[in-house]
């Protein structure tokens, strides 16, 4: 009687187990396309604690930038300065960049992905931090013609 019992324990326990590692590799699936001069879709919109695959596409004639930040109260004399203190992305683990045909980096601190016209890359993270922030192109003039989106993490 006592093996049957620890036989359906050990079952239990591996159905649990299954089941945990198949819904953590399950990651919410988010394209934005980059063009000339907006991001698409303008509200980007995921859950925390969830694995994500956000693929950027550049569909622009010109090189773009993604980057996800804490939205200003009034624009910053220097973006760069302001989004690397204020990524999204700091202090939350490992991000990874992976750049089609090109390899992949990673980073526990990324503030920026370029992409060249054309190219594609897909950032794969799991975000920690809920709220509403900001998406941003910042090579110059990008924002200013309203490339920009909302990030919200639920």
């Amino acid at each position: 009687m006592s093996r049957l019992v620890l036989l359906g324990v050990i079952g239990v326990l591996v159905a649990a187990f299954t089941t945990g590692a198949m819904a953590a590799a399950k990651a919410q699936k988010v394209t934005i396309t980059m063009s000339d001069f907006k991001f698409t879709p303008k509200t980007i919109a995921v859950k925390a604690g969830v694995p994500v695959e956000l693929t950027l596409v550049n569909k622009g004639a010109v090189e773009h930038e993604f980057m996800v930040y804490v939205t200003p109260k009034a624009a910053p004399d220097d973006w760069d300065e302001y989004v690397m203190d204020n990524t999204y992305f700091k202090d939350m683990g490992e991000v990874e960049v992976v750049f089609r045909g090109q390899g992949a980096v990673a980073s526990t601190r990324m503030f920026e992905v370029e992409l060249e016209k054309g190219k594609s890359a897909t950032v794969e993270f799991t975000p920690a931090k809920k709220g509403t922030f900001e998406t941003g192109c910042h090579v110059e003039g990008h924002y200013e013609a309203g490339m920009k989106a909302t990030f919200v993490v639920k």
